[in-house]
């Protein structure tokens, strides 16, 4: 990793002056009050960012209007329907303000009926509380104000023919469609004034049949040039699924692939531009380099670490902890409200309840049973407070389960989380790796631990079906690490994540493959984010995978898999190999072995539940040893 003297760069925004390049993007991490307050969860949330170091820090997605907020579900998000909201926002700006970067908000009204369905009122009523909405920002100290133009909210659904039907001054052509857009921002302009900078969040491309073209949405940014003082090029239409991959690209899909549209805008425009899209702080540099945008936003890499910032600049870039785009940071918060949380750091979300976190006390000797992904998280956090570790590690290089499933090529995010990881557990003091060694009680034992963390993993699961124990018949865990080759006609057995992964990859490399699974197929890789199912799914069809869902298996022969489809009806499927992927049990056998060796244990991972997740070994092995 090189320099970033790029990044580095202060940026003039408007009037105001950012110290860089960074831009930490809007998302709702769900922690306001289920009445649209701030809460201190929210502003230990940013204050984490803004200590990262960003330039701007652009507080999330933020409704103008509460019957809107209540329709689209957004509780536990901010409102700024009314005064009451600023006092709460006053003191979240003062702790942004407080590590010296720019305060931003981004501002959204969904819609409570289509562009072509408002009435003359309503759309008055809606840019006023825009207005409304802005001069609250600015009572509250923001010096700066996003306004969500894009992925087909309503103020984006008014400038896109696919959405916009009217026949009145609203709709029409590239000017009618503009209206709506251009009097918001004159309406906060006039509200505001110029000491607040605008930016306008667009998408290039809704991706969707009968959207503007890029080329109209380029002529459109110039009408709204001197209106605005920093323009946010995104892409995508956040109601129609299959645009979500190129929005919130998952790890399946290329990162940075809004650059190119940032390039052109930035080409026609005088006014700075920022490009957005599952950026690092290496891609930065490298667009901020090449004159390709002017900022760079982003936000997983920043949740993953909220330090990349200051580490780049103080030349640690090798110690940013990578993001793996699997999109866990937005499971079940737009569905179920849950605050944010990600897989690769434990601590997201739950800032307030780390902030006086005591120190370990005695310093104690901890024995942690399995390189994996948490025993590799349990060992760095224990080391890193003081306790003297030994990490038990019976394969040669460090990784367990991680190994796996980081081997496909389109795993690479992956597979930098788990360089990352061996990387930081090798140079952290405090802990003794013993690689190619197993643990057994006896040898554990000798060690004489005060603590004892036990992250011994998972074992496939095996269906009770005759013929499973046969020499075609392998798992897939084994054929994505390499160690055993399958055939070139395969069966993979369960639709799950990694039957799904697996599949794709043994298809990429010219096999044959079919994949089946008893649930149907709206429940198949239900134990992937929406917008990651959605990546791979499609994935699945291009590399010509055959699905068979409401299929169980129901026996293994020589020739190959019989099954039993929703019809009752029983078959046989002719391949070389059967690739188990039916999920993991705990070991709770081996468990059982090492429980009595110490005062303390923690079990953790995929040997203390059912479900081989990455979240939940990295957050079950940070909780094992801050608890220590």
């Amino acid at each position: 990793m090189g320099s970033f003297d790029h990044v580095f760069e202060p940026l003039r925004i408007g009037s105001l002056t950012a110290k860089n390049r960074i831009e930490c993007s809007p998302a709702i991490p769900f922690l306001a009050s289920e009445d649209f307050f701030v809460t201190r969860e929210l502003i230990e949330w940013y204050r984490r960012i803004a200590q990262g170091g960003a330039g701007v820090v652009t507080i999330g997605e933020t409704s103008i209007d509460y019957e809107d907020a209540h329709k689209h579900g957004r509780l536990n998000v901010l409102c700024l329907a009314d005064s009451r909201s600023v006092n709460g926002l006053s003191v979240l700006v003062e702790t942004i303000h407080r590590y010296d970067a720019i305060a931003s908000i981004e501002l959204n009204y969904e819609g409570l009926s289509s562009p072509t369905d408002m009435s003359a009122e309503e759309i008055k009523a809606v840019i006023d509380r825009f207005a409304d909405a802005a001069l609250r920002c600015k009572q509250a100290g923001l010096e700066m104000i996003m306004i969500h133009g894009g992925h087909g909210h309503l103020v984006g659904s008014f400038f896109s023919p696919a959405t916009n039907g009217r026949s009145d001054s609203y709709g029409g052509d590239l000017r009618k469609r503009s209206r709506f857009a251009i009097e918001v921002l004159e309406a906060i302009r006039a509200k505001i004034g110029d000491d607040v900078a605008l930016e306008y969040r667009i998408s290039a491309d809704e991706l969707v049949p009968g959207a503007a073209t890029v080329d109209e949405t380029i002529e459109f940014a110039t009408m709204i040039e001197d209106k605005i003082d920093l323009l946010h090029v995104s892409a995508g239409n956040l109601y129609v699924q299959e645009t979500s991959p190129r929005m919130i690209q998952p790890i399946y899909v290329p990162r940075g692939i809004n650059v190119d549209y940032a390039a052109r805008f930035k080409q026609a425009l005088k006014i700075p531009v920022a490009t957005v899209g599952s950026l690092t702080m290496d891609m930065a540099e490298e667009i901020i380099a090449r004159n390709r945008a002017d900022m760079v936003a982003m936000i997983r890499t920043i949740i993953a670490d909220p330090d990349c910032v200051k580490k780049a600049r103080e030349g640690r870039a090798d110690d940013i902890r990578p993001c793996v785009r699997c999109n866990r940071c937005l499971s079940d918060t737009r569905e179920y409200t849950r605050p944010t949380r990600c897989a690769v750091n434990p601590v997201a979300g739950r800032e307030v309840e780390f902030l006086s976190q005591p120190a370990a006390g005695a310093k104690r000797k901890v024995v942690v049973i399995g390189g994996g992904a948490g025993g590799m998280e349990a060992a760095r956090t224990a080391a890193g407070r003081g306790h003297h570790v030994v990490m038990f590690e019976k394969d040669s290089q460090l990784g367990g389960a991680l190994t796996a499933a980081s081997s496909p090529p389109f795993k690479e995010d992956m597979k930098k989380y788990l360089d990352w990881a061996r990387r930081t557990a090798a140079k952290t003091s405090n802990i003794d790796i013993r690689l190619s060694t197993e643990a057994t009680p006896e040898v554990v034992s000798a060690e004489s631990p005060d603590v004892l963390v036990i992250a011994v993993g998972g074992s496939p699961a095996v269906p009770p079906v005759p013929g499973i124990d046969r020499e075609n018949v392998v798992w897939a865990g084994d054929v994505d690490s390499g160690r055993v080759e399958a055939g070139s006609t395969i069966v993979v057995v369960g639709a799950g994540l990694m039957g799904c992964e697996t599949a794709l990859h043994l298809a990429q490399t010219g096999r044959r493959v079919t994949v089946i699974d008893a649930l149907p197929l709206e429940q198949i890789a239900s134990d992937v984010h929406p917008i990651s199912r959605t990546a791979l799914l499609d994935m699945l069809q291009g590399a010509l995978v055959e699905m068979k869902t409401e299929t169980a298996l129901e026996a293994v022969t020589g020739a190959g898999a019989v099954v039993r489809g929703a019809d009752g009806e029983s078959s046989e499927i002719p391949c070389d190999s059967v690739v188990l992927a039916a999920g993991v049990m705990p070991r709770s056998d081996l468990v059982e072995r090492f429980k009595g060796l110490a005062d303390e244990v923690h079990v953790i991972g995929d040997c203390r539940r059912e479900r081989g997740d990455l979240r939940y070994a990295i957050t079950d092995g940070f909780n094992a040893a801050i608890d220590i």
